[in-house]
């Protein structure tokens, strides 16, 4: 005899189960055309008419999900940072004790199609960027971006003692790879998706790591094999600089170093022309900084009749374990293009050897 106590619940609960289903469905649809709407508008200029119409939903369904629009911009943010959780910084615990392992499938993760996509990307620094957004941004995702710091210098740090680079600072080279990351976000924001190369994007990051790891990060292994990617158009390579030096890689340092000195610093893509770095050094005007190409021990020095830049960076590295920066003025500079030998260039600047705070010379 059948249970018809059991036949009821079964009839009663499958009803609800599935209608819980759609609801899911029906919010999450809502939450992904939110995330197309901020990428084509921006957060201020998303409306609910915008998502709607993106979603195929009539308006009316919204407010049965989210009672604001403020709502259900806060649900686009932090669907993408519970994202990110899940797909870059909780299968990165694993390689705790593996630190190159870790380092490679942290580009790898965070360089991800799913992850590092125009439309995804774009979002943070929608909210990062408006100023009526910036608290929430830093309600949802200050913690989170706090603790994919603290993973990376922990990676760090567990690679220098494994390397026996102690000359290194677990701080600045954490601060450089971010900072790395970071860039390559930033150009990905501002490309059409069929143009992104993300396999180039995982050599540039894993050449600031060949950098300073030349042994753990050998040349012949400088991408992640499993970096999955999208059809790209053929990418412009940068420049190869001096002994061990790839150009971005040597930005990426720039930029860190002068990070740690307390220089709010930004690398700009590869396509802007004049400059590599911009920085602003507090009570001062905001500075263009150039990084002078090299070839060997030759280090090619601009004429300084372009108004393009304000600093030029030369960054020498004579050894594996010898590196010094100097930033100088261009009022300093000879006036026409030039070549100098890393000698003559430790001779004839030396009062701008280490100037990431922008002291001498200040433009």
């Amino acid at each position: 005899m059948r249970d018809t106590s059991i036949t009821k619940t079964i009839a009663a609960v499958l009803p609800k189960a599935a209608e819980r289903q759609l609801r899911l469905r029906q919010r999450q649809k809502l939450i992904e055309a939110c995330i197309t709407a901020i990428h084509q508008h921006g957060p201020s200029r998303t409306t609910i008419d915008k998502v709607v119409t993106i979603a195929d939903m009539s308006p009316g369904i919204v407010n049965f999900y989210f009672e604001t629009k403020a709502a259900l911009l806060v649900a686009a943010l932090e669907f993408l940072a519970t994202e990110f959780d899940e797909r870059v910084l909780t299968p990165l615990a694993a390689f705790h004790d593996r630190p190159v392992l870790g380092l490679r499938r942290l580009i790898e993760l965070y360089l991800d199609p799913d992850i590092a996509s125009p439309r995804k990307v774009s979002v943070w620094y929608a909210f990062w960027g408006e100023a009526t957004s910036r608290q929430e941004y830093l309600d949802i995702c200050g913690k989170r971006d706090q603790a994919f710091a603290d993973l990376v210098r922990d990676l760090m740090a567990r690679l220098i003692v494994q390397a026996g680079a102690t000359h290194l600072d677990a701080d600045a080279v954490a601060l450089g790879l971010i900072g790395a990351l970071e860039m390559m976000w930033q150009e990905i924001a501002f490309q059409d998706e069929a143009k992104i190369d993300l396999a180039s994007a995982a050599r540039r990051c894993m050449a600031y790591l060949r950098s300073l790891f030349p042994a753990e990060f050998a040349e012949n292994a400088c991408a992640p094999k499993s970096v999955r990617t999208r059809p790209a158009a053929p990418p412009i390579a940068p420049p190869v600089d001096g002994p061990g030096f790839h150009h971005e890689a040597a930005k990426m340092l720039l930029a860190a170093e002068m990070g740690l000195a307390g220089v709010p610093t930004l690398c700009v893509p590869a396509s802007w022309p004049g400059y590599d770095v911009i920085a602003h050094p507090a009570g001062r005007p905001v500075a263009t900084i150039r990084l002078a190409p090299s070839q060997g021990d030759r280090i090619s020095i601009p004429a300084t009749d372009t108004p393009d830049f304000d600093f030029l960076a030369i960054l020498l590295q004579p050894d594996e374990r010898a590196r010094s920066l100097f930033i100088i003025p261009r009022a300093a500079l000879p006036a026409e293009a030039c070549e100098m030998t890393q000698d003559l260039i430790n001779r004839s600047f030396a009062m701008y050897e280490g100037n990431t705070r922008l002291d001498h010379g200040a433009a």
